[in-house]
């Protein structure tokens, strides 16, 4: 058996969500795939990093593109034209116009469709088409929710007996709790961090790009509440810029703690360390298909505050003793819940239930794994 990968995706140094999920589902297949089957990831440019190490039975096919869009469509069509291999799975929500006849894809989310007004028109009326297209194609599409499948079900009148749900994981080595230490080693490092970014006080953080869809304004708007009711925070915005950064822009500099909001950019190495440091991870996105960093913040025992109505709720989990969630349009809600959470620095009782908090994310997170993923994924496929 021939089975390809499409794995451009996965093949960037900064990776975002999606990426993300492309990359570590491919890590994943790499230990699980029979070594009886050839495999073959496709990408547009060759592989760099931990993708690039191959078991004996990869390859991968370079298949050059000139230009920004249309590699998947196009330049993969030409390469199945002539050479289909018998499975193909398409991680990243695109797929071509040649396909072979078991062709399985992943729909994240249909966000461009709930929230048309936070995407560009050329990008709604691609990503449009790319979801009818993987409609119309594909033997079987995967999705990372519940709430993503009722989504695709809902704009698409796509058979839902041919929609999986497979929950994404994390990166298990990299995000894990890690206690304040006291030992002068430790209490040098987690300063020299926290200098690095100019943090000076608690703080509250938010990852992801800084846009519309990630509700950023509210999360800015929520943060000089909070600094009104005398919590004297730091806000750290983890992420680079997306649709709608000019008015978050403005947010930020007509806020009268513009210096205590800190922009960090695009972050890996030091994530980990931020998450077991901040107050909470401040997540009231207007639309989620999954939700990487709950998890993230969650095994790094970092209490969330998420938003209602949305996947989140199947990521987070809904113990009484777990996530507070928000309507994500009003700030002083999240400010409220935030605040509860900052309550636990102060009061005996509340240090209690922020222990519960924390002790409910190290649990909730052992029932996601990317090896899990991987195996659930690997059983359609093969």
């Amino acid at each position: 058996m021939i089975i390809g990968i499409e794995a451009a995706h996965a093949n960037k140094k900064h990776r975002t969500g999606v990426e993300q999920v492309c990359f570590n589902l491919i890590q994943e297949f790499k230990k699980t795939l029979p070594s009886s089957s050839r495999v073959i990831l496709y990408s547009n440019k060759p592989l760099i990093g931990e993708l690039a190490d191959l078991p004996n039975n990869w390859s991968v096919k370079v298949l050059k593109w000139p230009f920004l869009k249309g590699w998947s469509q196009f330049r993969l069509s030409g390469e199945f034209l002539f050479n289909k291999p018998d499975v193909f799975f398409a991680p990243g929500q695109l797929v071509p116009f040649i396909c072979p006849k078991k062709t399985i894809s992943i729909v994240h989310d249909s966000a461009f469709k709930a929230w048309p007004n936070l995407y560009w028109w050329a990008s709604r009326l691609y990503l449009h088409l790319m979801n009818k297209l993987i409609c119309r194609k594909s033997s079987l599409i995967i999705t990372p929710s519940k709430f993503s499948k009722q989504e695709l079900i809902k704009y698409y009148k796509y058979n839902s007996e041919k929609i999986k749900v497979v929950p994404w994981g994390y990166d298990k080595k990299n995000y894990k709790y890690q206690p304040s230490g006291i030992k002068a080693h430790e209490i040098m490092e987690k300063h020299r961090m926290l200098e690095k970014f100019g943090i000076t006080k608690s703080f509250i953080m938010s990852v992801g790009r800084l846009e519309t869809k990630k509700n950023t304004r509210r999360i800015i708007q929520a943060f000089n509440i909070l600094r009104d009711n005398k919590h004297y925070l730091q806000l750290l915005l983890v992420g680079t810029p997306g649709v709608g950064f000019d008015k978050i822009e403005q947010e930020i500099n007509n806020s009268p703690y513009k210096k205590d909001i800190i922009l960090s950019g695009w972050l890996d190495d030091d994530l980990s360390k931020l998450y077991n440091t901040a107050q909470a991870l401040v997540f009231p996105s207007l639309y989620e298909g999954f939700g990487l960093p709950v998890l993230e913040a969650l095994a790094c025992g970092c209490p969330v505050v998420l938003s209602k109505n949305s996947s989140l709720e199947e990521v987070g989990g809904t113990a009484k003793s777990g996530p507070t969630y928000v309507d994500p349009k009003k700030p002083e809600e999240i400010a409220s819940a935030v605040s509860k959470v900052l309550t636990g620095i102060d009061l005996l009782e509340d240090q209690i239930e922020r222990r519960k908090q924390i002790e409910y994310g190290l649990e909730r997170v052992k029932e996601f794994g990317w090896e899990k993923s991987g195996e659930m994924i690997k059983q359609y496929i093969v």
